[in-house]
């Protein structure tokens, strides 16, 4: 039995998942043990985006289950790092500039705003402050690291001994590479739509059990299929703001990417409602 090809299949899933969830432990209840991804903390109109109080209401929301939350992250004139998706601060708070231009005193002035431009007490997070924020609930981060700050970023990781609840967005290899240079414990993900992309992705030194492969519609059906045979994590996003209205999908809508795509992990601007989607 020890020897057979199906207990061979079923260690390397159980290392896989291991690896990926041993700081949180997995999600108990999802449908063929997905990841949510919650991207920027999800898109729900009463908190804003990327916000202390949205990822409070997301961590709770899904209880005793591990989540993601995928964050952005841009570096102020001072040199600290913030959770910030635009290049600038005028969408989303009550200033305005460039986050490269303006000092910490000026940004820590700012409250964040509301879709509908209602101005909260939130303010801007650091990157500081979400990590402390993580070691007390069952939530591991995505970093879409902005600028390039990936050994900056990645250090203050390491001394919240938090690398392995890291997952890090790559789109650009050589991007890739200096994430791998910078920290060979996090989990990298790598824009995967073409059989050269997955070779770009494989020449890079990343341990085994690290890799992710970011799929799309436009990735093949075989390569999916073989990437998995090769214990690479399959992640694709969902996108209910720019491609469904900005409006949560049907449960069997959820279900139907998951299975179509054959997915490990889905990022979602609906965190809550597609947890609930993929339900048993």
């Amino acid at each position: 039995m020890f020897g057979s090809p199906g207990f061979a299949r079923n260690f390397f899933k159980f290392l896989k998942y291991t690896l990926l969830f041993f700081a949180s432990g997995p999600i108990e209840t999802a449908h063929a043990q997905v990841i949510i991804a919650a991207h920027r903390g999800g898109s729900y109109a009463q908190f804003p985006e990327s916000s202390l109080a949205l990822f409070t209401a997301t961590s709770n929301a899904f209880g005793k289950d591990t989540v993601y939350i995928e964050i952005d992250l841009r570096r102020s004139k001072d040199g600290t790092i913030y959770l910030m998706h635009d290049p600038t601060a005028d969408r989303t708070t009550n200033g305005s500039g460039k986050l490269e231009d303006l000092d910490d005193k000026y940004l820590n002035s700012l409250r964040l705003k509301t879709k509908d431009g209602n101005i909260t007490n939130e303010h801007i997070l650091t990157l500081e402050e979400i990590l402390s924020f993580i070691k007390r609930r069952k939530v591991n981060l995505m970093l879409d690291i902005k600028s390039p700050i990936y050994k900056e970023a990645l250090d203050q990781v390491k001394k919240h001994k938090l690398e392995d609840r890291m997952l890090v967005l790559t789109f650009q290899n050589p991007v890739t590479v200096q994430v791998a240079e910078a920290s060979q414990n996090v989990l990298i993900s790598a824009l995967i739509e073409t059989e050269e992309a997955w070779k770009r992705f494989e020449e890079v030194p990343v341990k085994t059990g690290k890799r992710v492969a970011y799929i799309t519609s436009k990735t093949p059906a075989s390569l999916v299929t073989r990437l998995r045979k090769e214990n690479v994590l399959i992640m694709a996003d969902v996108s209910e703001d720019l491609r469904h209205d900005g409006k949560p999908l049907k449960r069997e809508q959820y279900r139907a990417k998951v299975q179509e795509q054959n997915l490990d992990i889905l990022i979602s601007d609906f965190p809550v409602e597609a947890r609930e989607a993929l339900k048993r």
